[in-house]
């Protein structure tokens, strides 16, 4: 019962996960030459970004502390998420 709750809530945390799950595929799509993989992995990311915008509008997806936001902006700037890239300048000041 409760995993069907916590699966029909966005989650910022599964979008993020899921955003990099996704320019994971992509690149490797780009590197091998394989339009599938390219192709759901751009999939992936263009879902994630609406999980991590529906999580925002529930409420999610405020850091405050300025060590996570940091870490945040870091890795939105290894993966290409401008979302994450934004929050940790909110935040971090970077």
């Amino acid at each position: 019962m409760s995993s069907e709750n916590t699966e029909s809530h966005p989650s910022m945390l599964r979008g993020h996960a899921e955003y990099i799950a996704g320019a994971t595929k992509e690149t490797i799509g780009n590197l091998s030459g394989s339009e599938p993989w390219t192709s759901a992995g751009q999939s992936e990311k263009s879902a994630a970004i609406d999980e991590m915008r529906a999580a925002r509008q529930a409420g999610q997806g405020e850091t405050q502390n300025p060590t996570v936001a940091k870490a945040e902006g870091v890795i939105g700037n290894a993966v290409g998420c401008e979302g994450m890239v934004e929050e940790g300048k909110k935040v971090g000041g970077s």
